[in-house]
C-alpha cells in the first residue's frame, strides 16, 4: 500500500510548490512601475511629472504614492478605489478644485493624506468617512468657507489636523465631536470673527491649538471648556480687546498663551486665577496702560512674560505692575517702555518709577524691624526693593527676609518744586558747557591756522638764511685756500710790487707768506 501512495504524494507536493511559485511571482507581475514615476519597491514617486489625472497603471499593491505638484484638477468617485493597501497619499501642490464624494473610498489602511496648496472650496460630508485609520489629514492652503459639521465624523484615529490659511468664518458645533484623538489642531490664518461654546467638543486630548492670525474681537475663556489637555493657545495677531471668563473653573493644563499682536486693553481680574500652572504668557504689542494688582497676583507660576510695546502710562498708576515686576523671578525679553507722559516716554518702566518718584513704596529702603535709628535712602536699585512686601497704611508687613520697611517716619513727602528746580538748573548748565565748546572750536578754527601759516613762513625763512650763510662761509673758505694751491714762486729773494698809490715791500719767506 505504502508503494501506491508515494507517487500520488509526489505528485501532490509538486503541484503545491508550482502553485506556491505562481503565487510569490503574482505580485511581482503585478506591481510595474508607472510612467514617468520613480518606484521603491512598493512606494510610487510620482511628482512634478505633469499628471493630470491619477495614473491607471498603478497597481493596488502600493503602499505610498506621491502625485505632488502636478496639475491634477479633479478626483473622481472611487478615484482610489483599488488602491486598498495605500497608507499614505500625497495630493499637495496640484490645481483640484473639486472633490467628488466618496473619493478616498476604499482606503481603509491610509494613515496620512496631503491635500494642500490646492484650490480646494468645498468638501462633501462623506468625503473622509472611509478613513477610519487616518491619523495625518493636512487641507492647508485651500480656498475652504465653510464645513460640513460631519465632515471629520469617524476619525477617531485623527491625530493631526491643519486647516491654515483657508478662508473659513466659523466652526459648526461639535465640528470635532468624534475626533478624540486629535492632539494639533491648526485654524490659524482665516476669517474666524467669533468662537462657538461648543466649537471644540470632543477635543479631550488637545495639546496644542493654532489661532493666531484670525479677525477675533473677544476672546470667553469659558468657550475652551471641554479642552481638558490643552497645554499651548496660540491666539496672537487678531483684533482681540477685550479678556474674559464667563465662568469659575480651573484649567490645570495650560502652560503656554500667546496674545502677542492684538489691541487688548482691558482684562477681567479674575481671567488668570482659572490658569494656576501658565508659564509663559506673552502680551507684547496690545493697548494696554495699566495691569490691576489682582491679575498680576494670579501668575504664581509664572516664568516667561511679554509686555512691551503696549501704552503703558508712567503714572502712580503703574505702580501695582513696577513693584511686580521688581519681584519677578522670571524673565522678558523686550524692554517694558513707558508710553507717556512725554516726560517719561521711551523710559524704561522700573527707571521711570525710581527717577521719577512715581511710587513712594518702590523708593524706601527696607530696613531691619530691631532697627529703631534713621537710615539713609540707598541709590542701588536692587537694595530698595529686595522684599515684594511694604509698609501700607498703619500696619507693617513683614517680608520674606524678616524686615518691614519704614515709610512714613522717616522719610518727608517729595518737594516737586526743588526737584524742578534741580532740572533747570542742570539743563541749563548742560546748555552752558554745549555753547562754551562750540565757541572754543570756532576760535581755534578761525585763529590757528594763520598762526600755523605765520610759523611755517619764519622756519622757512630762518633756514634760507641758514643755508646762505653756509653757502657764503664754503665760498670764503674756498677763496682763502685758492691762492696758496696756485702760488708758484719763479725767483729768489726779495721783490717790490707798485701800484697807482705807491709801492709796498714783498718777501717770500719758507712757509710761502707776504707781508705788505
Amino acid at each position: 500500500g505504502l508503494h501506491f501512495k508515494w507517487p500520488l504524494g509526489a505528485r501532490m507536493l509538486a503541484a503545491l510548490y508550482a502553485m506556491s511559485m505562481v503565487l510569490k511571482m503574482l505580485p511581482a507581475l503585478g506591481m510595474a512601475c508607472p510612467p514617468k514615476c520613480r518606484c521603491e519597491k512598493l512606494l510610487f514617486y510620482c511628482d512634478s511629472q505633469g499628471f493630470h489625472s491619477v495614473p491607471n497603471t498603478t497597481e493596488k499593491g502600493s503602499l505610498g504614492l506621491s502625485l505632488r505638484h502636478n496639475y491634477i484638477s479633479e478626483l473622481e468617485r472611487d478615484q482610489f478605489a483599488s488602491f486598498s493597501q495605500l497608507t499614505w497619499l500625497h495630493l499637495d501642490h496640484n490645481q483640484i478644485a473639486t472633490v467628488r464624494e466618496d473619493s478616498f473610498q476604499g482606503l481603509y489602511k491610509l494613515k496620512e493624506l496631503v491635500l494642500s496648496s490646492n484650490k480646494i472650496f468645498h468638501l462633501p460630508n462623506t468625503t473622509f468617512s472611509q478613513l477610519l485609520n487616518l491619523q495625518n489629514l493636512d487641507l492647508s492652503f485651500n480656498q475652504l468657507s465653510s464645513l460640513h459639521p460631519e465632515l471629520f465624523y469617524g476619525l477617531r484615529k485623527l491625530q493631526t489636523l491643519h486647516l491654515r490659511s483657508n478662508s473659513l468664518r466659523t466652526i459648526p458645533v461639535r465640528l470635532f465631536w468624534d475626533c478624540r484623538s486629535l492632539e494639533f489642531l491648526d485654524l490659524s490664518t482665516n476669517r474666524l470673527r467669533s468662537l462657538a461654546r461648543n466649537g471644540f467638543a470632543g477635543l479631550i486630548k488637545l495639546r496644542e491649538l493654532h489661532l493666531e492670525h484670525n479677525q477675533l474681537t473677544k476672546i470667553n475663556f469659558a468657550h475652551f471648556l471641554r479642552l481638558s489637555s490643552l497645554h499651548t493657545l496660540f491666539l496672537q495677531w487678531n483684533k482681540i480687546s477685550n479678556l474674559t471668563c464667563g465662568m469659575e473653573w480651573t484649567w490645570g493644563t495650560l502652560a503656554k498663551l500667546d496674545l502677542t499682536g492684538n489691541e487688548i486693553k482691558a482684562i477681567d481680574l479674575t481671567v488668570f486665577e482659572t490658569m494656576p500652572n501658565l508659564k509663559t504668557l506673552l502680551m507684547d504689542n496690545n493697548k494696554l496702560t495699566t495691569l490691576d494688582s489682582k491679575i498680576l497676583s494670579s501668575l504664581t507660576s509664572l516664568t516667561t512674560v511679554g509686555l512691551s510695546g503696549n501704552l503703558w502710562e508712567c503714572s502712580p498708576k503703574i505702580c501695582a505692575l513696577a513693584t511686580w515686576l521688581s519681584g519677578f523671578q522670571g524673565r522678558w525679553e523686550h524692554s517694558i517702555l513707558c508710553h507717556s507722559p512725554d516726560h517719561t516716554q521711551g523710559e524704561d518702566i522700573l527707571d521711570a518709577v525710581y527717577g521719577f518718584q512715581l511710587c513712594w513704596n518702590l523708593s524706601t529702603v527696607v530696613t531691619p524691624v530691631a532697627t529703631t535709628s534713621y537710615t539713609a535712602p540707598t541709590t542701588e536699585y536692587t537694595k530698595r526693593i529686595s522684599s515684594s512686601h511694604f509698609h501700607v497704611g498703619d500696619k507693617e508687613i513683614p517680608t520674606t527676609a524678616g524686615m518691614v520697611v519704614t515709610t512714613e517716619e522717616q522719610f518727608p513727602e517729595p518737594n516737586n518744586a526743588i526737584f524742578t528746580q534741580r532740572v533747570i538748573t542742570g539743563t541749563m548748565a548742560l546748555l552752558f558747557s554745549f555753547f562754551f565748546i562750540i565757541f572754543i572750536v570756532f576760535i581755534s578754527r578761525k585763529c590757528c591756522p594763520p598762526t600755523l601759516r605765520r610759523i611755517r613762513q619764519c622756519s622757512m625763512i630762518q633756514n634760507h638764511r641758514q643755508l646762505r650763510s653756509q653757502t657764503r662761509l664754503h665760498m670764503a673758505n674756498m677763496s682763502d685756500q685758492g691762492p696758496y694751491n696756485e702760488y708758484e714762486p719763479t725767483h729768489e729773494g726779495p721783490f717790490i710790487i707798485i701800484n697807482g698809490y705807491g709801492q709796498c715791500k714783498c718777501q717770500q719767506l719758507p712757509y710761502k707768506e707776504c707781508e705788505v
